[in-house]
Formats: C-alpha cells, structure tokens, sequence
C-alpha cells in the first residue's frame, strides 16, 4: 500500500510532467552540487526544469501523464528528469553544451513530441533545429515564388510604361512635324 507522502509525491510530478513537450532523463552521478545548481540555471533560462526524482515515482507519474511504459529503460540508477514546456530543442542544445563541459554527466534519453531518443540519438536531437527556425524557413520557401512573381510583373510593368513613353514621344514628334 502507498504511503500519502509517496501519492501526494507522484501527485506533484504527475502535475509537473502534465502538458510538457518533452522530457530529458540524466544520471547526475559524480556531479558536484554547485555544477548541478549551475546546469539547473541554465536549463530554467532555456524553458526547462530539472528535478531529482525516485525512480518508482516517477514512472509512475509519467505513465499516468500518458507516456508508454517505454520510459522504464531511462529510469535506472539516478535519475533526475528535465521538464521541457515550450520549444524542446532549445534544452536539449543546453544539455549537450552542459555534457560537454560535465564529464560526470550522461544523458540517458529523452521523450520529444511522442517520440523515445536514446542516448545515441540524443545527439541528433540536438542538432535538429528549432520550431521558430523551421518556421522561418517555411516562410521563406513559401515566399520566394510571390516574390518571383512580384519582380516579374514589375519588370513587365516597367517595359509596359517604357512602351507607352516611346509612343507618346513619336506622337509628340508627329504633331510638331506635321
């Protein structure tokens, strides 16, 4: 039976990881706690936080959140889960510049937009570039072929008004002729 500490626990996580676009799971091992705190600044200043967590409880507040039974594999050991609630990629960049500089830190997978990455992909991960980047992207592929269009109809446009100026010029020269 579970104690009302551990159910007002999982309670807790169950809220923090509800409506989360993805989740970073870690093992912090040898990290010291001033580098911990230091990775947890940088992680909050990129739209995630990081928290230390039982493994048990949080499978189970995750499992209820909706994620598959999948994440069992990134629970072993100590664990501290990031909670990502806006664009994922940026803390995962943060992440691997957080590795980098922390030997002692591993990163053990993730869950992205209903997605599992191991530890392999999570490289790949980081690497993708982010939704505003995307977006700015699409905008420019959709946009080239107006502004195509737009820079030929000027061209057709001004040959028009070149036209029209030479007429009116052989008419002006008509007249005065005649």
């Amino acid at each position: 039976m579970p104690s009302a500490k551990k159910e007002k626990e999982v309670a807790a996580l169950t809220e923090l990881v509800r409506g989360a676009t993805g989740y970073y799971f870690l093992d912090f091992t040898g990290v010291a706690a001033n580098d911990f705190n230091m990775a947890r600044r940088q992680l909050r200043t990129a739209g995630a936080s990081i928290r230390v967590v039982k493994n048990r409880l949080a499978f189970r507040a995750l499992v209820e959140s909706g994620i598959g039974e999948e994440v069992a594999e990134y629970l072993k050991g100590p664990t501290s889960v990031v909670v990502v609630r806006e664009d994922a990629i940026v803390p995962a960049r943060v992440l691997k510049e957080i590795a980098r500089k922390l030997t002692a830190l591993k990163v053990k997978g993730a869950y992205v937009e209903e997605t599992f990455f191991d530890a392999d992909r999570f490289d790949f991960l980081a690497s993708l570039p982010t939704k505003d980047d995307l977006r700015g992207q699409l905008v420019g592929v959709l946009s080239a072929p107006i502004w195509e269009l737009a820079n030929s109809l000027e061209g057709l446009l001004n040959e028009f008004a070149y036209v029209l100026d030479q007429l009116g010029e052989r008419r002006s020269e008509a007249q005065t002729e005649s």
